[in-house]
């Protein structure tokens, strides 16, 4: 008898049997186990019994799926999933305490999973860049049935975040879908306005020379001398998202105005050095748990630009912002609010490389991306007592864009088409419903129309729409107006 089934103390029905264990990391540990610890891990354990007083030695393989969840400090819960060579389904039992960041001890005890033979051991592992490696021993007395059991295994982390959405607060979901896509929106925004605060430069990224002055579509700008010792701009956006997540386990709808304004110089001539800042304002209703939340957002953002040749232009922008949650969920067959009001901090940075050419009154613009985004919400506490521990939401994500313009008097109308991948996206698994697909990557395509004249102002009216995220929709139309000085 192998050792998962002398845990049990039976031999599961060939029909397969679905068992649900539980994994635990001691509260009493002298050494806390890193918070990304918490995720889905599968794998496979090699399993050795020996010295059985009535079967055979025997060696088998067994395939492992556990699922942990960090409750408070030093405290993870989960589920475990045993899948053997003949199909069958089985669960195990077992707890774990940390001894350092990256090793931990565990003991395994088939008491309380309704089983009524004896079976108990322990172990060490080790927290790796990829999953954990386990390494235990024990015996088995099932049904008078002594052996001696030596396994062994390493498991794969496939998640990193796990939620049980109805119990879940809101924060915690709804960082993790929408942080990505909100922090595009921002960075976008800005670096678009870059160009233009080039003392004119503007569309993509890329420069337009005409009469002198450096134009990007849309935008209009002095020279550095014309007018005043040193050329500067100021300029204003407003913005209304409208989004929706429509999976059943992690659904919300809701909706964010955002205002986004800035001021730049031009010191340098071809360059400019400038700051934005923001305000956001969030309305979510969280279907997953009942439940609904507010945000409020303040973001500065230092940026600067650069003309590298008459065709090619930099941006860069780096930035922080402040995020309060107002928010309440329900708990599950009650009308009882759970409300909590945690903080999030995020940083952002971006560098982008923009090249625009021009066919007669056509305009082709380029532009690849990259930019890193962090977010942490601190641990907080809920009104019924629940302690939710701090989570860390990461995004680094690559792009390319290219995008068309007409010009027409002292109007551009516009398409733009950009692809984005995430290559640190944050996974999310839940314990109940369907799963989350987790892509990682998207397409955005922009339809609007620019404005411009020799007296310095200029504006633009933008909608855009994302495409290829699976279960998201969003929708977005945005306004700008800019001076030039």
């Amino acid at each position: 008898m192998d050792f998962y089934k002398s845990l049990l103390g039976k031999t599961p029905s060939p029909f397969g049997i679905v068992l649900v264990g539980l994994l635990m990391l001691s509260p009493l540990a002298q050494a806390n186990l890193p918070d990304d610890f918490a995720g889905t891990y599968s794998g496979t354990l090699t399993n050795t019994e020996t010295s059985c007083t009535s079967d055979p030695d025997d060696t088998e393989t067994v395939s492992l799926t556990l699922t942990i969840t960090k409750v408070s400090t030093n405290d993870f819960h989960g589920d475990g999933l045993l899948t053997f060579h003949d199909g069958d389904i089985d669960d195990l039992g077992v707890n774990f305490y940390g001894t350092t960041p990256t090793t931990f001890n565990f003991i395994w005890d088939t008491t309380g999973i309704n089983n009524p033979f004896a079976a108990n051991g322990s172990g060490t592992g080790t927290v790796t860049s990829s999953g954990i490696t386990l390494d235990g021993s024990g015996i088995e007395t099932a049904g008078g049935q002594n052996c001696m059991i030596a396994f062994s295994g390493t498991l794969n982390k496939t998640s990193t975040t796990v939620i049980t959405p109805d119990v879940t607060p809101s924060s915690s979901v709804t960082d993790a879908v929408l942080f990505n896509t909100q922090i595009q929106g921002m960075i976008s925004d800005i670096s678009s306005h870059i160009g233009g605060a080039l003392a004119g430069i503007g569309f993509s990224g890329g420069p337009r020379v005409t009469d002198n002055q450096f134009k990007m579509g849309g935008t209009t700008g002095l020279n550095a001398g014309d007018g005043s010792a040193i050329s500067y701009g100021v300029w204003g956006n407003y913005s209304y998202t409208d989004y929706e997540n429509d999976l059943s386990s992690t659904a919300f709808d809701g909706s964010n105005h955002s205002f986004l304004g800035g001021i730049d110089f031009s010191f340098w001539g071809d360059s400019i050095l400038g700051v934005a800042f923001g305000y956001d304002k969030g309305d979510i209703d969280t279907t997953f748990n009942g439940g609904n939340q507010d945000t409020d957002s303040f973001t500065i953002a230092p940026y600067f630009g650069a003309l590298l040749t008459d065709s090619f232009s930099v941006d860069f922008n780096v930035g922080y912002s402040r995020v309060d949650y107002d928010q309440f969920r329900t708990l599950p067959g009650t009308t009882t609010q759970v409300t909590s009001s945690p903080h999030a901090d995020r940083w952002f940075t971006a560098f982008n490389l923009n090249g625009i050419t021009f066919y007669n009154n056509w305009i082709l613009g380029a532009r690849v991306g990259w930019l890193y985004a962090s977010s942490s919400i601190d641990s907080f506490t809920e009104s019924n007592g629940a302690l939710v521990a701090e989570s860390r939401t990461k995004v680094t994500t690559a792009s390319i864009a290219g995008d068309v313009a007409y010009s027409f008097k002292n109007y551009e109308p516009f398409l733009n088409l950009s692809y984005q991948r995430d290559i640190s996206f944050r996974k999310i698994s839940v314990t109940t419903g369907p799963q989350p697909t987790n892509d990682n990557d998207d397409i955005l395509l922009s339809a609007g129309v620019r404005y411009f004249n020799k007296n310095g102002i200029s504006g633009n009216l933008e909608y855009t729409k994302r495409f290829e995220r699976d279960d998201f929709d969003e929708d977005r139309i945005s306004v700008t107006i800019r001076a030039d000085f």
